[in-house]
């Protein structure tokens, strides 16, 4: 009970010591349009900060609570989420100036489905899920959705203001085949290697059994004899599973050729070339697509970056933002 009315007093405070607001409770005008004092604390949600540090460190939570300089660090993390608010607001804004922000009713259709598809999902009714958020110390249904509103009006907005600035992107065939062609390594699978392979740490073992597989015993019968688990390697791609120098050896042996035993760091192979699949290239036309989209996607980001730091950044500076809100104020009495 005492850390409930701890918490309750803090976020009194913070109202209290945060400015005296207009009538409208506007805390910043963006180019005309309001910031009220409602969407900041819906943003900011101090009650939930709080809570989450008083389970947290119930000393950091007593220092927020108790001193003027607690109270003074929340209101800075509110000025912290207003300067948030301000910029996504100017991105919405930008948007609008190339036909690409949504309007209300657009956005409210969007998130009122989102959330009925995931009542549905869950099958409770919107009662039930704003008894769970207020449980969650995540406000009202009513907050939550507003909360979602105006996240997906800048989400939604920079999507489509994305696709405007972006839609002459185009990808010509003679691109395509340039980097295909430059690129061919990418589209191929390594040289694989079908292996009977078996290796000892006695120069002397090694010699007699490759005596034996010379005489006709098999690498089965070899494998069995000395229980080796593993001595049949299938479709091993060049230059893995083995040392570098065996590599150099089953590389140049002829198909069916029996070598060893070869000495690569104190251990002694001996190995059979039982298969070779050689390197293969995918056709251009396989991987036509993928390649397109790769080119186009990198075309449009180049695009979009140097859009948004030519002209977003010019509407930026050009916008008109006045902030009613105070951080630096002295408690009173």
């Amino acid at each position: 009970m005492k850390r409930f009315l701890l918490l309750l007093l803090v976020v009194f405070s913070v109202v209290i010591f945060s400015e005296e607001l207009p009538a409208t409770s506007t805390v910043a005008v963006v180019n005309g349009e309001a910031i009220t004092l409602e969407q900041l604390n819906r943003a900011a949600d101090v009650q939930k900060l709080m809570i989450g540090i008083s389970q947290v460190d119930q000393t950091f939570f007593s220092v927020l609570s108790n001193t003027e300089e607690g109270v003074k660090v929340i209101l800075r993390y509110k000025r912290v989420v207003l300067d948030d608010l301000v910029n996504k607001l100017l991105i919405v804004q930008f948007a609008q100036k190339y036909g690409a922000r949504l309007s209300e009713e657009e956005v409210r259709n969007v998130v009122d489905k989102q959330i009925s598809d995931y009542l549905d999902q869950q099958g409770i009714d919107e009662k039930t899920f704003d008894m769970y958020l207020q449980y969650a110390n995540m406000g009202t249904l009513e907050d939550f959705k507003e909360k979602m509103y105006f996240e997906t009006l800048v989400n939604l907005s920079l999507e489509r203001l994305f696709n405007v600035v972006t839609k002459d992107a185009t990808v010509s065939d003679e691109e395509l085949m340039d980097y295909y062609q430059k690129h061919i390594d990418e589209y191929s699978t390594p040289t694989q290697y079908t292996l009977s392979l078996i290796a000892f740490d006695n120069e002397k073992v090694a010699n007699a059994v490759k005596t034996k597989i010379v005489s006709g015993e098999t690498f089965d019968s070899i494998a069995s004899e000395y229980g080796i688990s593993q001595f049949k390697y299938e479709n091993i791609a060049e230059d893995t599973t083995f040392p570098g120098k065996l590599w150099n050896y089953i590389k140049n042996a002829p198909q069916g050729a029996l070598l060893g035993p070869i000495d690569v760091d104190e251990k002694y192979y001996i190995f059979k070339v039982e298969n070779v699949v050689p390197m293969q290239s995918k056709k251009f036309d396989e991987v036509r697509e993928e390649i397109s989209n790769m080119i186009l996607s990198e075309k449009k980001k180049n695009m979009w970056a140097n859009f948004i730091d030519s002209e977003f950044s010019k509407f930026k500076n050009e916008s008109t933002v006045e902030v009613y809100y105070k951080v630096d104020v002295e408690q009173k009495n």
